[in-house]
């Protein structure tokens, strides 16, 4: 099952906008707590984050249901395209996945 989230500042304006297949709250505490996992690595938005966003709330938009990793990434690359989230460097995700080998 995947989903499209999004983080929304204090204001109320969309952040950023991602996809994941794992529940809300494991999602918002990797993002939030990474920092100082072994191996973690800084985006742009976790930078933002953690420097800014301690009220930032994170809430679905799709709502997790069956389909495979290109479909909701597909979904996801249309949402930001539409919101245009300040946090969001990649616009395209099925382009990135396949780039990095996620998927073909």
């Amino acid at each position: 099952m995947n989903g499209v989230y999004k983080c929304t500042n204090t204001k109320g304006e969309i952040v950023y906008i991602g996809s994941s297949g794992v529940a809300l709250d494991k999602l918002e505490s990797n993002h939030r707590n990474t920092p100082g996992y072994k191996n973690w690595t800084s985006t742009h938005f976790r930078h933002n984050l953690t420097s800014k966003g301690q009220d930032w709330i994170f809430e679905w938009i799709i709502k997790p249901f069956e389909c495979d990793k290109k479909v909701i990434e597909t979904i996801e690359g249309a949402l930001i395209n539409e919101f245009v989230p300040k946090y969001n460097i990649d616009t395209n995700p099925v382009e990135s996945s396949i780039k990095y080998k996620r998927y073909e």
